[in-house]
């Protein structure tokens, strides 16, 4: 990670510290990703109070092709504001329920070029926060694996354990709202059956 670090830090002349990681890992069969871009969701855990430009390092574990699902790009000068984005559903599911920076899909098959980036395992791939990208099914028989590491501008701060506390907030928050509100229906439906006809 700090090879890597450092490496991004000298492509885009200023340092760069780790914001979140993931390991994205499609089975054969796994669905694709919709379009999107990453930074209105990377913004959802800290809002302003965290960092606000984000650059992703891909790296693939396995080779990654049109036949697995690989990544697909719409390749450009992207910032903010370039995008018809869907908003997000308010005080949603904060992995899903519109997820903040979806491009609606109709918009992106008119309006976007999107072109696959073939590469071969150990090979990295880096893109801002306002890239388009979506990536397809696996049809392979094999799993297709890559590790996404998203970096901010040091200048911003180091937000790595306060991104993962909130995110952990913001999920907690949203189960027990949505056990509660599952636990309201049952009632509800118990004091319907009471009511005589």
């Amino acid at each position: 990670n700090e090879y890597l670090e450092s490496c991004i830090s000298s492509i885009l002349g200023e340092e760069m510290v780790l914001y979140k990681e993931k390991l994205n890992l499609k089975p054969s069969g796994g669905s694709g990703f919709a379009p999107h871009v990453d930074s209105p969701s990377l913004r959802v855990a800290l809002g302003d109070e965290g960092p606000q430009t984000f650059t992703t390092v891909m790296v693939a574990i396995d080779d990654m092709n049109e036949q697995n699902g690989c990544l697909l790009v719409s390749k450009g000068n992207w910032s903010e504001g370039d995008q018809d984005l869907v908003e997000p559903e308010k005080d949603s599911n904060p992995d899903a329920g519109g997820r903040a920076g979806a491009i609606p899909v109709e918009v992106a098959n008119l309006e976007y070029k999107f072109e696959p980036i073939e590469c071969r395992g150990g090979d990295i791939v880096a893109f801002n926060g306002w890239c388009p990208h979506r990536s397809s099914a696996n049809l392979s028989p094999f799993s297709r694996r890559a590790v996404f590491l998203t970096y901010n501008s040091a200048s911003e701060g180091d937000f790595h354990d306060m991104y993962y506390q909130k995110m952990k907030s913001l999920r907690d928050n949203f189960q027990n709202k949505a056990l509660w509100s599952n636990m309201d229906h049952e009632a509800d439906m118990k004091a319907l059956k009471s009511v005589p006809c």
